[in-house]
């Protein structure tokens, strides 16, 4: 009885990584084609974008912290090396390496592995997590690239930065600006998204 209940789990967690590297795949290209639509584009570095982060996002919700992180530091490999500006080595890590490789962070808010391992549909995994924490998935996201941008403005663009304006105002408001914009276009795509597939429901 054990040795099928160990052959049973062995086949979980196979699925569980083909399933996971088949979805990264797709997350990857989706986010990866998303970043290249460029909304806005700032002066010097930054884009709003039509939501690039939220299959980042999502994949970590639906597998866990370590895949996620994984994913997500693939991602920002793939935004150096496709549209990276490279100033100084510390400055690509916290523009790129970091601020992308925190989105990976959303995995933290994932159902528990035993629940995911039940659920073979991916997106009905979301369904295990309440509301309050996919958003919060989100913002934590947002915050993680907002902390990195801000302190590479401050030590590698503060010369950009007005007469008599701190450099950490200045980079403050540089970064908050578009990842503001690109916040609000990823909450209200996300809404969309959860209405839809029926996560959130209208109230009768």
């Amino acid at each position: 009885m054990s040795n099928q209940h160990g052959s049973l789990d062995n086949k979980s967690a196979i699925r569980e990584r083909i399933l996971a590297i088949a979805s990264g795949g797709i997350c990857i290209a989706v986010a990866q084609a998303l970043s290249m639509i460029k909304i806005f584009r700032m002066p010097q570095g930054g884009s709003v974008t039509p939501a690039s982060m939220l299959p980042i996002i999502f994949f970590g919700l639906c597998f866990g912290a370590g895949p996620g992180f994984a994913v997500a530091f693939v991602y920002s490999m793939l935004q150096l090396l496709i549209d990276g500006l490279v100033v100084h080595p510390v400055q690509v890590a916290l523009d790129y390496i970091l601020a992308f490789s925190l989105l990976g962070a959303a995995g933290f808010f994932a159902p528990s592995k035993a629940l995911r391992l039940q659920e073979s549909n991916i997106l009905n995994r979301l369904k295990l997590i309440p509301i309050y924490k996919i958003f919060a998935a989100v913002f934590l996201g947002v915050l993680g690239r907002l902390v990195c941008s801000v302190s590479s403005g401050v030590l590698f663009y503060a010369s950009y930065a007005p007469e008599g304006q701190s450099p950490f105002l200045y980079s403050l408001i540089y970064n908050g600006s578009f990842l503001l914009a690109e916040s609000i276009i990823t909450a209200v795509l996300l809404v969309i998204f959860l209405y839809v597939y029926g996560i959130i429901r209208k109230k009768s």
